[in-house]
């Protein structure tokens, strides 16, 4: 049995560490053909391989967000602007460092947590649910309020209101599949948009740094990581409330808005979603995510044993994904070093847009466009893209608060 699971870790750690450096996939892409292998793999085994896929990626999956600005989906978008900034200072190696960092961290702390705190995450879960609205309220008024000058402040609440607008039709319709309705409007907010404007902008990539420095005191490193397991968990208990929301709360309220230690707190609250998320259906009774919708299917009655081994199976994974991802962020800049950087980003715009029209077709391509369009005015008024994340911020509020059937009717959806 132990042959086994090592044999299928090893071959989750190749397919996850692929889907990390293929802007546009995902796990959730390939969950369908992996679930028609149940009559002919045991399920324990083929739980072990989804598992150990979803980590390889969450740590791979910022490679290609950082060197060339291009999101699996919307739990790394928010990761282009700070991992841009840092790969224009020559210092893209730092900022995998620090998401690896931030990453392996958090997924020991969370594996404790789960644990030894298990029981009472269905009690935790109870409580927190009706309230959660009031918070991402208060997201939303500290990234208007942070403008700080008036025009700016008026500038940024019609880049909520619109890419909140975007996201209700976006997410309540369907007129795309909606496990790829974000991919298009991430996309044009943060990907298509960014490069857009470096190519503009004429920007190039410097040599880059590697080093083993981090321009960052550990101080900052320890709080991010603190908060960024503590959203992680509630992003893992909470339905509508995603890793993108999370971070944009932490930036906030936790006063994260610095390049690095921001990344370090994405990064934490990635990986503690994806531990709390795997193990929802002992936690909670609920999957929260693809995989543990998967896992449901091949595995109804998840026991603290099968716990147990899910935990260790992601320990030996991540042993061998963070010299991999290290390995990468080191070797990846000398590839890109000897590439025109326009060049390049044409190319990855290319490739997004081939991704948008495959996944969700022409409609797809119109939401993409609109996206773009509203990132693009980010720039030209001169305010944070990071107010883009109205598009998911406003639906979560409406959905908590009970607003949906009534928007949904004046809108026709």
């Amino acid at each position: 049995m132990l042959l086994e699971i090592f044999l299928f870790s090893l071959l989750g750690i190749v397919l996850g560490v692929v889907l990390g450096l293929l802007p546009g996939f995902h796990l959730n892409n390939i969950l369908i053909p992996l679930l028609l292998l149940l009559p002919f793999v045991p399920p324990h085994y083929l739980a072990v391989l989804i598992i150990a896929t979803a980590i390889a990626q969450v740590f791979t999956s910022f490679l290609p967000t950082i060197f060339i600005g291009a999101p699996d989906g919307e739990n790394n978008a928010l990761s282009i602007l700070p991992g841009h900034k840092l790969l224009l200072e020559g210092r893209g190696y730092e900022a995998i460092r620090l998401t690896v960092i931030g990453g392996f961290s958090a997924l020991i702390i969370s594996i404790i947590v789960v644990l030894f705190f298990g029981n009472y995450f269905a009690f935790l879960y109870n409580i927190i649910r009706p309230y959660i609205a009031y918070p991402l309220i208060a997201v939303i008024f500290f990234m208007i309020l942070s403008e700080k000058q008036l025009k700016k402040i008026l500038f940024a609440s019609l880049i909520v209101t619109l890419s909140g607008f975007l996201g209700m039709l976006v997410l309540n319709s369907s007129i795309v599949p909606q496990q790829n309705a974000l991919f298009p409007t991430f996309a044009g907010l943060f990907a298509i948009s960014t490069l857009t404007t470096s190519i503009t902008e004429k920007a190039k990539i410097p040599k880059q740094q590697i080093d083993r420095e981090l321009k960052t005191s550990r101080w900052g490193i320890s709080k991010s990581i603190a908060l960024g397991v503590i959203a992680g968990v509630l992003v893992g208990l909470l339905p509508a409330v995603g890793v993108s929301q999370a971070a944009t709360f932490m930036q906030y309220i936790g006063g994260l808005g610095e390049a690095r230690t921001f990344l370090v707190t994405l990064s934490s609250i990635n990986t503690g979603n994806e531990i709390i998320s795997l193990n929802s259906l002992y936690l909670i009774s609920n999957p929260r995510s693809g995989a543990s919708v998967a896992i449901e299917r091949i595995l109804p009655d998840i026991t603290f044993n099968d716990m147990l081994l899910f935990s260790g199976v992601i320990l030996f994974v991540t042993g061998l994904v963070v010299p991999i991802t290290l390995y990468l962020g080191r070797t990846i800049p000398k590839f890109l070093s000897r590439v025109n950087y326009t060049i390049l980003s044409l190319s990855v715009i290319g490739f997004l847009v081939v991704m948008i029209a495959l996944l969700t077709a022409v409609y797809g391509l119109l939401i993409g466009l609109t996206a773009t369009g509203i990132g693009l005015l980010c720039t030209y008024l001169g305010v944070r893209r990071s107010n883009c994340m109205g598009i998911l911020l406003l639906p979560s509020i409406s959905f908590f608060l009970g607003f949906n059937p009534l928007i949904l009717t004046l809108l026709n959806i």
